[in-house]
């Protein structure tokens, strides 16, 4: 199927993305795909049943690690993730989606949890969508199994921006590139605290944060934003 999450895809994403987050000069990591499927989600033959009930559920929960691990290792990267959607992307690919913190799609783009059509249903995205998405919005895309278009992930949160088909790649880069001329140290530090205090409760965030943001104002880029800011220039932030 295309551009499905199988174990192998997983790993040179795994690959890809440690590569990527090791490089000083990237600075924003861009998921994207060819095709006229963004992803399909998992491949289904190796989350079909086979003969050995044992084995299967072995090798069904290997898949299922390998796509947690990596859902997880996309959020707790120190750069940010953006998903540039196009085509379809059903079931772990819209798990995908939600799992980087930023999405920009072309308007053709849809999404679905389409497990239910099929007997089963779509537990594990829902883990991801269920945290970007209104709980409403993502039991009607689960209980339904209903495409989604690219407007409705819009309004639902799923996405951040659509764009016309052919300002896809473009829409994508000017974002990426708005977001690389920030100061990497604060980004890193921040995206980190944002999706810690995201489950704790409120008093408990409140006190991550002020830690978190004392740091950051003591933070070589924050001195060099305000040393630049007084010199009425702009920052450099290429030290590392």
């Amino acid at each position: 199927m295309g551009n499905a999450l199988s174990r192998a895809t997983m790993a040179d994403l795994f690959q890809a993305l440690a590569s990527a987050e090791t490089d000083p000069d990237v600075r924003v990591i861009v998921i994207a795909s060819t095709g006229r499927i963004f992803s399909a989600g998992h491949d289904i033959f190796e989350m079909a049943p086979g003969g050995d009930e044992a084995a299967t559920r072995a090798s069904q929960r290997d898949v299922l690690e390998d796509c947690k691990t990596l859902m997880l290792r996309i959020m707790r990267l120190d750069k940010p993730v953006i998903a540039c959607v196009q085509g379809v992307a059903t079931a772990g690919g819209a798990q995908l989606v939600s799992a980087c913190d930023l999405a920009v799609a072309a308007h053709s783009a849809r999404f679905c949890t389409p497990g239910v059509n099929f007997g089963g249903f779509c537990t594990t995205p829902l883990i991801g969508i269920g945290r970007n998405i209104h709980r409403k919005h993502a039991m009607e895309m689960a209980l339904t199994g209903d495409m989604v278009s690219a407007d409705e992930a819009l309004r639902f949160g799923l996405v951040n921006r659509v764009v016309p088909d052919d300002d896809l790649v473009d829409a994508t880069e000017d974002l990426a590139q708005k977001i690389a001329r920030r100061g990497p140290e604060g980004i890193r530090h921040g995206k980190a605290a944002f999706y810690a205090q995201a489950e704790m409760p409120i008093d408990d965030a409140y006190i991550l944060a002020i830690d978190k943001m004392i740091d950051a104002c003591a933070c070589d880029d924050a001195r060099e934003g305000l040393t630049a800011l007084q010199r009425k220039e702009k920052p450099i932030w290429d030290r590392e």
